[in-house]
């Protein structure tokens, strides 16, 4: 009998369409997957025709209407994908437990097997944003042209899902094709792609400039990003975007890993514990576009050329705006273990330094488990407004920005680009693509040599590790001092690894 558990992630591991398979099969995918998932949308009853064709679709009523749900759930389905993977490949999350495959810990262990799955979002990052993409040019370039009469919101807001499925190519693959049995494009070129599209999605709505901010960004472009960062302030100046989620047929998968299973396989880093779960139901939204974000890359742009005081001004925007965000309550069960079943930082009196170097802090730890346990639901920062208002080094305001994209976009995919790491394509493109060989650009992972590669999972590592008398829930602290053994913030700011700098 299928438990409720894996029943939920079945469902969420069921393609929509398959990237590699010609128009009429992608059609009737399509129709199928809208079916099962928007039934408000098309009647499954009424398709007849196992071979539903391009043309089929073009004559429906309003084409581009029925098909704009199979775009927002394969979106949905794609951030979720990647928002785990990167999450426990960068340094925000060590696994522990069955349900992920350990060696996506390890940068330097990322392997095409890796990210070959259509089954768990955990490791199908690469399938669901390439199945984004072609979906979005099914839309885009077959059923809108022949749609009669298109709705030009339905328009832009295609637009906006392609485009999202180009940024995230070029923001966590360094190379992938574009099209079934295409050369691997350089990440550049994606990005390209992302800011053509969002040009086309500008009615779509603030969320479409807060992309291009980011895309722009990511191109290492400070003027335009700031200006579209501006403009998506302008519009809307405590902007939230966030695709939704279900109980039934599409749920945050990071809820499973975070808060549903036995054992709690993603493990924030210590420092982050009084952030972690943020997503504590299946139909938990995930941020996308959020003001937050906008302030930070003012900030970054402002101190890459050398205006410390708007940099700080962007800082402290983004520390006040994050603090007016929400927060949940839950009973939360986890008793934070490592996969030995030795137990991990869980008191409030444990504190807590990011390095041998940096000073300890306290509050950066809960107790747990706990009932009623209150965490931050979209945005939240350790800094403080007045101590980053007082930074007056270069150094001190790129360590506090660093720090504030880990912690305010925690769970929401952006610190694997953060950190400079690539990941490869999946092994089924790689062996099925004709243009493409292992060993061409793209099949391997791509780590920046000031990612630590000694010791093994060095980005998560703490010590001591014997921190509890014993592994029982009356286990009684040996000591309330922990220290990470690197801060890749501080490692961040040593290597200038802005892409504005």
């Amino acid at each position: 009998m299928v438990s409720e558990e894996n029943r939920e992630m079945n469902i969420i591991k069921t393609p929509i369409c398959g990237w590699g398979m010609n128009r009429a099969a992608l059609a009737l995918l399509v129709l199928l997957a809208l079916a099962g998932g928007a039934c408000d949308a098309i009647n499954p009853t009424s398709v007849n025709n196992p071979t539903t064709t391009d043309d089929d679709l073009a004559q429906a009523k309003n084409p581009t209407e029925a098909l704009m749900p199979g775009l927002r759930a394969q979106f949905a389905r794609m951030i979720n994908a990647y928002v785990v993977a990167t999450s426990v490949i960068s340094d925000d999350y060590s696994i522990h437990g069955t349900g992920i495959v350990v060696d996506m810990d390890e940068p330097h262990l990322v392997t095409p097997d890796l990210v070959n799955s259509t089954g768990t979002s955990a490791s199908g990052a690469y399938w669901n944003v390439q199945e984004l993409r072609a979906l979005g040019d099914f839309v885009i370039d077959v059923i809108i042209p022949s749609d009669p009469n298109p709705d030009p919101a339905l328009v832009a807001e295609a637009h906006y899902y392609r485009a999202m499925a180009y940024l995230t190519l070029g923001e966590i693959f360094s190379h992938a094709p574009h099209e079934e049995d295409g050369q691997a494009q350089p990440a550049s070129a994606a990005l390209e792609k992302a800011v053509t599209d969002l040009q086309s999605a500008a009615a779509f709505g603030p969320q479409a400039q807060a992309a291009l901010a980011r895309a722009y960004r990511l191109q290492g472009n400070a003027s335009a990003a700031a200006t579209a960062a501006n403009n998506a302030l302008g519009s809307a100046p405590d902007l939230l975007f966030a695709p939704s989620y279900d109980d039934a047929f599409l749920a945050n998968t990071s809820v499973f890993f975070l808060v549903l299973r036995a054992l709690q396989e993603m493990q924030p880093l210590p420092r982050l514990d009084f952030l972690d779960p943020k997503y504590t139901e299946r139909g938990s939204p995930i941020a996308i576009a959020k003001a937050e974000e906008m302030h930070l890359i003012l900030a970054e742009a402002a101190l890459a050329g050398g205006d410390l005081a708007g940099a700080r001004t962007g800082l402290v925007n983004a520390i006040n705006m994050a603090g007016t965000r929400g927060t949940v309550s839950f009973d939360d069960i986890d008793e934070r273990r490592n996969a030995d079943l030795s137990l991990r930082p869980r008191s409030s009196e444990i504190m807590i330094r990011a390095d041998s170097d940096s000073p300890y802090r306290a509050g950066l730890v809960k107790d747990r488990p706990a009932d009623d346990l209150t965490v931050p639901s979209v945005s939240a920062t350790s800094l403080d407004a007045d101590s980053v208002s007082g930074l007056n080094s270069a150094d001190e305001l790129w360590h506090a920005l660093w720090l504030a994209r880990q912690e305010i976009m925690l769970l929401e995919g952006r610190r694997l680009a953060d950190l400079g790491i690539k990941l490869p394509m999946m092994r089924r493109e790689i062996d099925q693509n004709t243009s493409i060989s292992q060993g061409d650009a793209g099949t391997v992972a791509v780590v920046p040599a000031y990612i630590p590669q000694t010791p093994r999972y060095a980005m998560d590592i703490y010590s001591p590790v014997e921190i509890y008398d014993g592994r029982g829930p009356d286990a009684q602290l040996l000591v309330t001092e922990v220290t990470m053994l690197v801060d890749m913030n501080r490692v961040l700011v040593q290597n200038n690894a802005s892409p504005f700098q």
